[in-house]
């Protein structure tokens, strides 16, 4: 009997361990599942994604889990993804990285919320409107700001070429603001489109032979094919702005741009917003991305001569 007791007793406390377990596992399974869908690979919009992930990771105190999908540059694939994650009802929302992405999820979900950064123009985009689900934040940059550097850094350039892709709808709206403000200074602007990163070292090589200086906005395809183009800019001796402080690092001279660790980490502070405060993303502006401080490559600024000058130094984060 007492073997039969204690055999019970045992089965009781072993049943007890296994309903505990599974008692704390359901209880850890997150209470907010995130879709995110990035429109491609490269540094700003990984900080992006890294800063958004972080920050809502902290705000939740690790309450969320993400399902990270990455469309590889392809709009067809944006759109593939937005549609297998809309049909799935466990995500509470979804964060969009870049215009493509955004497009994609707004064409595909209409009623949970829809995060977004890296995004240039939203109202352009069509996604401000009454009872929106979109919210987040845009990376315009200081437009007039970014001429002023150009000016203050190589005060010799005349002809800016301007290096973009013909496809972006976000790098179009800023192309247009960029070409408006250099000739209203009396600079010449010049145009080079790419349609596809294999058009990149052509079209450079050919920028070089007619501008002073290169100039590129937020713009995926340039920002995938940044290290080559920094070569050959600096190979043909000609200074090379960026509008991604990120991409500084890879060998353009300048920039002053958007921090898309900060940008991605701003959204998220706007996701909790509306999953824990219930706020509307119908009620929530679109916020600007912060984009005054100025990011200097130091290796190339004394590769092609150029000195920094004292008026600038104090807003300038020193890259090598």
């Amino acid at each position: 009997m007492k073997k039969i007791i204690i055999g019970i007793l045992t089965v009781l406390a072993i049943m007890g361990i296994f309903f505990f377990t599974q008692k704390n596992s359901v209880q850890k399974q997150p209470t907010y599942t995130i879709g995110i869908i990035q429109t491609a690979s490269h540094p700003a919009l990984d900080a992006s994604r890294d800063g958004f992930i972080e920050e809502l990771n902290h705000l939740l105190n690790g309450d969320v889990s993400f399902v990270v999908k990455n469309a590889q540059g392809s709009v067809a694939q944006a759109h593939a993804l937005a549609q297998q994650m809309r049909s799935n009802k466990t995500y509470n929302g979804f964060f969009a990285i870049a215009t493509p992405a955004a497009q994609a999820l707004h064409a595909a979900e209409k009623e949970r919320p829809v995060f977004i950064a890296a995004v240039t123009d939203p109202q352009a985009l069509g996604f401000v409107y009454k009872d929106t689900n979109i919210c987040g934040t845009k990376d315009m940059i200081d437009v007039p700001g970014q001429i002023n550097l150009i000016t203050q850094l190589v005060p010799q350039a005349k002809t800016i070429g301007l290096l973009y892709t013909s496809g972006e709808a976000n790098s179009i709206v800023l192309v247009e603001s960029m070409r408006k403000e250099i000739t209203n200074r009396g600079l010449i602007a010049l145009d080079f489109a790419v349609s596809n990163e294999s058009d990149i070292p052509v079209m450079v090589q050919t920028a070089c032979r007619k501008v002073d200086l290169l100039l590129a906005p937020t713009d995926n395809t340039i920002a995938s094919a940044i290290g080559l183009i920094s070569t050959i800019a600096r190979k043909n001796k000609k200074s090379l702005i960026v509008s991604d402080n990120m991409l500084v690092q890879y060998g353009p001279l300048a920039s002053r741009g958007v921090d898309y660790k900060a940008n991605g980490a701003q959204t998220a502070r706007i996701a909790h917003a509306v999953l824990v405060d219930h706020k509307k993303p119908a009620d929530l502006p679109i916020e600007q991305a912060s984009s005054n401080q100025i990011y200097i490559n130091t290796a190339t600024a004394a590769e092609l001569d150029i000195l920094i000058p004292d008026s600038i130094k104090n807003n300038v984060v020193f890259v090598d």
